[in-house]
């Protein structure tokens, strides 16, 4: 008998569930033997000692030493085991057919030890169950009291009853595969189009070239930090980057070698501000930063340290460095984005007019020498 530890918790609630119908099962039984018992005392009185032994006790104590071994195995074990359940039902019908071999009918109870199986949904169990009912149900006709009984007509057909029902099953299991089949082609193709759209909703952010977020995105951000900061009176600086002299670098050196220089500055400006800062590319060689949770002392000190850290960036394509200008402006309260980004654009041009290389703030310069 195969035993194995449940890969899936579930595995072992469903066996236990599956214990709990032959439960039922053996108390229906205990109560048609009770019935079976009154019926005696009234009209066989000489036979109740007998009935009681042989019909009621020990029957019913089988059954349930039968599966209080199948509960300890699974519940106290904690081994899980498809084919020990499919013995403790067949076992139970078995005992249950045996003990009553007048009662006409009763071997249709192997058709319930077989359906519970398809709680596996499994195909091989299903069959191993059909096999070991038909041996339960062949193996009750050694037994003289139920050869007595029953012919070998009602024994052929017991035999259609269970293959017929196994045949019925199989459908079920089938239509069920088809179902799931059908429900995991629809879950893939909803994991397929989640997929695209985020891609899709990531390229609608996404600045392809440098992989910073684009002229778009950099908007819904500004209007929202704006709104914030102005509701909830928290500092908020923005900083607008140009790279200098970028149109020589692509007369001189192409616009490959630029996108390259490109690439790089976004890196850097990456690399330097934190995950609470919003990098965007503006357009061409212009870059945005809006800076939070910053004064004006340390938004002005992080731009200057990009600006320090680009200038002294070596690139190879170029056979240099390059710098950048850089206009820093805070926010105030009084102020809409669009002044608030005028404001920061007029600084920026001029620092460029003023000799680049340099952050300049509300008029005040932060200048340095090109380091080239």
């Amino acid at each position: 008998m195969t035993q194995t530890r449940p890969n899936n918790p579930n595995d072992q609630l469903w066996a236990e569930k599956i214990l709990y119908i032959y439960w039922i099962m053996v108390l229906m039984a205990f109560a048609g033997q009770v019935i079976g018992l009154i019926t005696t005392i009234i009209y066989f009185p000489d036979y109740v000692m007998e009935f009681i032994l042989k019909r009621l006790l020990l029957p019913t104590a089988i059954q349930i030493f039968i599966l209080l071994t199948a509960h300890y195995v699974i519940k106290v074990k904690r081994v899980y085991s498809p084919k020990l359940i499919m013995f403790t039902g067949t076992i139970a019908a078995f005992v249950t057919v045996a003990s009553h071999p007048t009662v006409p009918g009763l071997q249709i109870i192997f058709l319930l030890a077989m359906a519970v199986i398809l709680i596996f949904f499994d195909k091989k169990k299903l069959r191993f169950s059909l096999y070991i009912n038909i041996i339960a149900l062949t193996s009750l006709y050694l037994f003289p009291s139920v050869r007595s009984s029953a012919s070998e007509y009602e024994y052929f057909s017991y035999l259609f009853v269970l293959w017929a029902g196994y045949r019925v099953y199989l459908i079920v299991l089938e239509r069920g595969s088809e179902v799931l089949d059908f429900l995991q082609r629809a879950t893939d193709k909803e994991k397929e189009l989640i997929v695209k759209s985020a891609m899709m909703e990531r390229l609608s952010k996404i600045d392809a070239l440098t992989n910073l977020y684009n002229h778009k995105t950099f908007h819904e951000y500004l209007d929202f930090l704006h709104e914030q900061s102005v509701s909830y009176d928290m500092p908020l600086q923005l900083a607008l980057i140009d790279i200098d002299d970028f149109k020589l670098i692509n007369d001189q050196f192409g616009h490959s070698n630029g996108d390259v220089v490109l690439k790089r500055v976004a890196q850097g400006l990456t690399d330097k501000l934190t995950e609470n800062d919003v990098v965007a590319r503006y357009g061409g060689e212009e870059f945005a930063v809006l800076l939070t949770n910053k004064s004006i002392e340390q938004a002005l000190e992080t731009m200057e340290e990009v600006r320090l850290y680009i200038a002294h960036q070596y690139h190879e394509e170029l056979d240099g460095n390059i710098t950048v200008s850089i206009g820093l402006k805070n926010l105030d309260k009084s102020m809409s984005k669009e002044a608030l980004f005028k404001e920061a654009d007029e600084l920026l041009y001029s620092a460029k007019r003023n000799g680049k290389n340099q952050v300049m703030y509300d008029g005040k310069k932060e200048s340095h020498v090109k380091m080239l």
